[in-house]
This record gives structure tokens, C-alpha cells and sequence, in this order.
């Protein structure tokens, strides 16, 4: 039968790099847990439909597959049954991507280690089904050969076995749900977190891959019926071109936000892997990214958790409207705003990831433009253990390795657009402070706690504004404390 390789290009950005279907494998393998299981040839068994529907969310991808399994035989049929998925896509040559060793080490970064795939469930005809993830991470160095190109894929990333145990009786068909969510892989995302903590907000390009592969060992290695679902109507609109999909030889039909695809007697030795890539427009930057509390407010840290004052206010321009979730409404310093502070305390330490500046007034585009604007900024924190970082920013220069980022390729403040100043720096999980470098030039580090990551307080001092062309009056319309790890929470 023709291979099936279906590749779906959707105007957003998102997911990792799965590979799914389960197989049965034999028990030794299930019983260690730390490799790729051997497969088992269960014959008697038939895959006689699998349904697969694909939820597209951010930060994770929800995948929900149903098998109907029938046992042929006059026997009880008692397997171990393997089901992987990979994540962390690993494509050495390609810029902009990361290893799988710098993947490892960023779901440390990001705290995210074991939740990189979560909300995993396994029912047989309606019963649920203790299951248990491989004790070690897979590193999978595989390809595949294209047969409509003759190509040679390659496919790198981490895989993680989860196992259970399947009881069919003879002569009975059953039903098999397996659900799970993963973690989205972003290519400017977990694998340059350190570097650019806009991605743990609004992350970039990726792909999605499903091998129907390891259910090659039930049956005769064919599905008698497949259907898969790839649904976005999830996503918001801005993150969705609708101009985008780009369907490989019609296989997947679309409506709306929704694609489709159905096949009878699937070979499952040859189907290949479901690829599904996800992509930002970047034709119209305005369409980037989305607009406020989206989603940042879904990780901004309650202004109940902390207490915010400025050094000063100009009349009917109060401190409170950094707070008020209004874009039209903007603190205002008083002279020309050089030495003024904003000052963020935190009763209870707690973590902070970012903040974030919308700079400038801007309830209107000429607004914005007419009123003084921060172009220099001093940040001081102080941690839970009494220790002190100090730096200052040029909000108008664009440095990857700084402590300010833009969400626009403008990479100057501009109405609209939405500033970062990261806060914690996140590769201090693996290697703790940065003491300095020793006398051959190694950077010593010191290494801390969780706790001495934390943050009591926040200081921004302005050291030098831009001025409006009208007024020399320095507006901030909203200031938003950033705990981006809750994205991954």
C-alpha cells in the first residue's frame, strides 16, 4: 500500500517532536525500564481501528488515541504493552535548533524535568490501568526512508517508554485509550531558555511527529480502519494562518480550524510517522504575538503576592496604573522621570522569572510617540538569601545574551509592543551562582538553592529616557512580575 505521510503546516507555533503508538514488548524489558523494549509478536490480536485525535494548546499538545483490539483466539492473551513518546526534537546541522543534551539540560533549567509529558492515562474498556514510565530518558538516533522521495529522515530526540500490562479475553474485543499530554517543543524555546525568556511565553517554530510503526506487532500489522483528527480550533485566531495548510498530496481534508483523514487496511510497517509542523507568520509581525493577557496573564504573579510604590507621581497619574490590566491608563513620573523608581516587594519570597515593561503611553499610537519613554534602566533584586545582582539595560539596543528582550524583530520599543527584563537567571539549576573565573579563565560557580532563587525584592531606577515629540513627560502604562514557570506547571 501507498506510505502515508501526511505533513500539515499551520500558521502558529507549537509542539514537540512525538512519535507514538504502543506495541506489545516482551516482559523483561517492561521490568527494567531503562531502554527501547524488544517488540513481541502477538498475532492473535488485531488492531481493528485506532482513532487518534490531536488537541493543539499551548504550552501542550493533548493526544488521545482509541484501539479497538480483537482477540481471535480461544486464549486469554496477558502482555506487557510499551507506549513511547518522544520529545525534544534533535537536529544537529539545522540553525536554530539544540541538542538533545542542551534539551536535557533546559528542562532543568525550566524546572520542568518529569513533567515534560503529564496527564498520561490508560483504560481498558472503561478501566483504568496502573501504569509506570521507563526508569532512564531514551536518546533515539533513528530514520526512516521516504518512499515518495526516496529521502532519508532522520529522527533524534528523547523518548520516554511508558508501560502496562493488557489482559484480553479470548474471542473478546476490547478497547484500548491511552491520553496523554506533551510539552510543546519550541526551536527558540527550552533549548535556548537562558537566552531568550520570550519563549517561555510566545514560543516559535516546531513540529509534531506520530509513528504508526510499533503497532506493526499486533495481528497482521494493519489497522482495519485508521482516523485521525488534528484539531486548532483551540488556538487563538492571532496565532492561526489561515492561508497555511499545506497538506502533502491532499491526504487531510480541512474544515475550519480542523483536519482530517481517514484510511481502510493501514500497513502499519510502512505508514510512517504523522508530521505536523507549526509555524508563525512572520509576513505580518503584528500578528506574532498576542495581545495583553495572552498569555502572560496567565502567568503573571497576583499583585496581591507583592507590593509596588514609585518614587514619585505626577497628578491623576497614580502608581495603581501599572496594575490595572488598561493599556489606556499609564504612571507618570514627574520632570523629565530620570532617577524615578518603581519598587516591588515581596512579603513572602517567592520566584519571579521576568518582568514585564509596556513602555511608553499607549492608549494611542501618537500618544505614544508624543510622551518620553525609558530608554535606560537599572534593575536591582534581591534574592531570598540576602544576596544582591545589579545591571543596567539599554531598552533600545538588542543584545541576545542581555536582560532585555522585545517580542518584535524591531527589537526597539514601539506602541504596542511588550518588553522583558528577565529576572532569574535559569541555568543556575545545573550550575549554580557565577562566582567569576578562576586564573586560566573558568567560570566558577557557587552552587545555591532553590529557595536562595527566590525573590524578597525589586528595584527599577531610570537612568535615561527618550524623549516624546511633544511632551517630556515619561509614561510606563503597565508593569506586569512574570512566574513563566508556572507555564510548564
Amino acid at each position: 500500500m501507498k506510505k502515508l505521510i501526511i505533513t500539515l503546516f499551520i500558521g502558529l507555533t507549537f509542539a514537540p517532536c512525538i512519535r507514538a503508538n504502543g506495541d506489545p514488548v516482551i516482559a523483561y524489558s517492561a521490568n527494567i525500564r531503562s531502554c527501547n523494549p524488544v517488540p513481541l509478536k502477538v498475532s492473535e490480536v488485531q488492531v481493528v481501528r485506532e482513532d487518534l485525535n490531536i488537541r493543539v494548546r499551548i504550552p501542550y499538545t493533548e493526544v488521545s488515541v482509541v484501539y479497538r483490539l480483537k482477540n481471535s483466539s480461544a486464549t486469554p492473551i496477558h502482555v506487557d504493552y510499551g507506549f513511547p513518546v518522544d520529545y525534544g526534537e534533535d537536529k544537529d546541522s539545522a540553525p536554530g535548533t539544540f541538542t538533545t543534551d542542551e534539551w536535557s539540560a533546559s528542562l532543568a533549567e525550566a524546572g520542568v524535568r518529569g513533567r515534560a509529558v503529564r496527564d498520561v492515562h490508560f483504560r481498558l474498556d472503561g478501566r483504568e490501568l496502573t501504569w509506570t514510565h521507563a526508569d532512564e530518558i531514551v536518546k533515539l538516533d533513528e530514520s526512516y526512508v521516504d518512499e515518495e522521495t526516496g529521502e532519508t529522515v532522520e529522527l533524534k530526540c528523547n523518548r520516554l517508554w511508558t508501560y502496562t500490562v493488557l489482559d484480553i479475553p479470548a474471542g473478546a474485543t476490547v478497547t484500548l485509550e491511552v491520553d496523554y499530554a506533551v510539552l510543546c517543543n519550541w526551536s527558540t524555546g527550552l533549548g535556548s531558555l537562558n537566552a531568550s525568556p520570550l519563549s517561555r511565553y510566545f514560543p516559535s517554530d516546531g513540529n509534531f511527529y506520530y509513528d504508526f510503526t510499533p503497532a506493526q506487532h499486533w495481528g497482521n500489522g494493519k489497522a482495519g480502519e485508521l482516523a485521525v483528527k488534528v484539531d486548532c480550533s483551540g488556538l487563538p485566531d492571532a496565532f492561526f494562518n489561515e492561508d497555511s495548510p499545506s497538506v502533502a498530496e491532499g491526504w487531510m481534508k480541512r474544515k475550519g480550524k480542523v483536519w482530517t483523514v481517514n484510511e481502510k487496511n493501514l500497513d502499519f510497517a510502512t505508514a510512517g510517522p504523522l508530521s505536523v509542523y507549526f509555524y508563525k507568520d512572520y509576513s505580518d509581525e503584528d500578528r506574532l504575538f498576542p495581545s495583553w493577557g495572552d498569555p502572560l496573564k496567565d502567568c503573571a504573579v497576583p499583585s496581591a503576592e507583592y507590593r509596588l510604590s514609585v518614587s514619585a507621581s505626577q497628578d491623576s497619574y497614580p502608581a495603581s496604573n501599572l496594575q490595572d490590566g488598561d493599556l489606556a491608563t499609564a504612571w507618570v513620573a514627574p520632570g523629565d522621570g530620570v532617577g524615578s523608581t518603581v519598587e516591588i516587594v515581596f512579603p513572602q519570597p517567592r520566584r519571579v522569572s521576568d518582568i514585564a515593561l509596556w513602555n511608553g503611553y499607549h492608549k494611542s499610537a501618537s500618544l505614544w510617540s508624543a510622551n518620553s519613554r525609558i530608554k535606560r534602566i537599572r534593575m536591582e533584586i534581591t534574592r531570598a538569601d540576602g544576596h544582591q545582582e545589579s545591571w543596567e539595560t539599554d531598552l533600545t539596543q538588542w543584545e541576545w545574551d542581555s536582560h532585555y528582550f522585545t517580542l518584535y524583530d524591531s527589537r526597539i520599543p514601539r506602541f504596542g509592543a511588550v518588553s522583558l527584563l528577565s529576572v532569574t537567571n535559569l541555568d543556575r539549576d545545573i550550575y549554580g551562582r557565577e562566582l567569576g573565573a578562576d586564573e586560566e579563565g573558568n567560570i566558577q560557580y557557587d552552587k545555591v538553592s532553590a529557595d536562595a532563587e527566590k525573590v524578597t525584592g525589586i528595584r527599577l531606577t531610570v537612568l535615561e529616557t527618550t524623549p516624546g515629540t511633544r511632551y517630556k513627560d515619561l509614561c510606563l502604562s503597565e508593569l506586569v512580575v512574570l512566574d513563566g514557570f508556572t507555564i510548564v506547571e
